[in-house]
């Protein structure tokens, strides 16, 4: 899904619409600056809110350092990459803690999982995007039309669409561990 698509998803909650030539202007129109700026806390709002398959990732290159004296009660202390939202398990039988952007654990060598703050490029189902679209619409709907309900609207909107997604991956997705 393109920007303006997703955009214009949102606006259109609004009845509102823009076009690509307002979209890449050098001076934006107040819809196009209200979803610039709001798109990264909408996506992040739709990450948070499950832990969804499609953007699951193996957290590769985990650097650890070992201390006999122990951190937290655990042996190694790894650097988590600056742009992972969050930890969402580690394979493996081993105990862990996420504290301040440090994985610590026990383990020499852990297989960790988890989801980045920027989407993949590929991989991600179009209403995952409606999702942060109606994410969006909910943010900026009382800074475009103040006097209305439309904001309970984009809720609405966004309470189906979640609701959808989440049946989707309960349903669809084997979440049990594969060797190899």
């Amino acid at each position: 899904m393109t920007t303006l698509e997703l955009y214009n998803i949102a606006l259109s909650v609004l009845d509102k619409e823009i076009t690509q030539t307002q979209l890449d202007s050098t001076t934006p129109i107040k819809e196009v600056r209200l979803c610039n700026r709001y798109y990264p806390l909408a996506v992040l709002k739709a990450i948070r809110e499950f832990d969804w398959s499609f953007l699951i990732v193996r957290i590769e290159g985990l650097v650890g350092t070992f201390s006999e004296e122990g951190y937290m009660g655990f042996s190694y202390e790894y650097t988590l990459p600056e742009d992972l939202f969050k930890v969402v398990w580690a394979f493996s039988e081993f105990p862990y803690e996420v504290v301040g952007g440090k994985l610590y654990c026990s383990e020499e060598d852990p297989v960790v999982y988890g989801i980045m703050k920027t989407l993949p490029e590929t991989g991600v189902p179009e209403d995952f995007y409606e999702l942060i679209a109606y994410t969006l619409a909910y943010q900026i709907a009382p800074l475009l039309a103040p006097e209305g309900k439309l904001d309970q609207i984009a809720l609405q909107k966004y309470t189906w669409a979640l609701s959808g997604l989440i049946s989707a991956e309960c349903h669809n997705n084997s979440r049990e561990v594969v060797d190899g």
